[in-house]
Parts: structure tokens; sequence; C-alpha cells
């Protein structure tokens, strides 16, 4: 079902997978999570950074996105709204995730999840670290 929402299956008309492809690269979605047996306080956020990966050393920051909590729990979904043109299907892609209480990072991804271009998904579940 991935592959279909993300427009990678072979056999689909040609029209129809370019359809799905650039819907695919105008959305990333998922949810974030953590293993931590704790609630978070209404004042948590979810930042979500897309990266543009080409060059290890220094990723471009391509979209950041707060997203208040507001006393919801985990797993919290989230919906990153990509602008036309802002994703180049010959580049890589990575997606990171933190939890902020009272603006401090408490959870945070260790490793960057590749997302979006090179077969890679469009929707992710996050799971954080301490």
């Amino acid at each position: 079902m991935l592959l279909v929402a993300c427009g990678s299956l072979a056999g689909i008309p040609r029209a129809k997978a370019e359809d799905i492809q650039s819907k695919s690269r105008s959305e990333l979605s998922g949810t974030v999570t953590y293993m931590e047996r704790m609630l978070l306080p209404r004042v948590a956020d979810v930042r979500i950074t897309l990266l543009e990966i080409a060059d290890q050393s220094e990723p471009k920051v391509i979209v950041e996105q707060l997203i208040p909590t507001e006393g919801r729990q985990i797993p919290i979904p989230f919906k990153v709204s990509l602008t036309p043109g802002s994703i180049n299907p010959e580049h890589s892609y990575a997606v990171k995730a933190e939890i902020l209480i009272a603006g401090k990072v408490w959870f945070v991804t260790k490793k960057a999840i590749p997302v979006l271009t090179r077969g890679n998904p469009c929707e992710v579940h996050i799971v954080l670290d301490l």
C-alpha cells in the first residue's frame, strides 16, 4: 500500500505513475512516537525537519515545521506540505523529528530517515530517542 501511495509500482500507465509521483512529492506525512512510558505536557511541540542530503557534511533544510501537541499524546500525526518544485527527483532527502518541551529538546531522531525520492517512502513512522 505504501508503494501505491508513493507511485513506485511497475505496470501503472506512465501518466498515472507521474500523477502519483507528483502528488507524493507535494506532501510528507507520518507519525512521531517514543518508547518511554511518560505523558507529554500540553506545552510540548513536535518539530519536523525535511533535509536535502546531497552533501552529508552540510544538509540543506527544505522545510521545518513546528506542530503544537495541545495535549495530544503519541503517536502524533504530522503532514508537511511541500511547495511545487521544491523536491528534485534526482536528489536525496531525509526527515528528522524532535519533541520539545518548553522549548528544550527532550526526544530526537538519532539518524535522519530517507524519504520522498530514490524509492524512499512519502509516509514514515518515526520513533524518537531520549
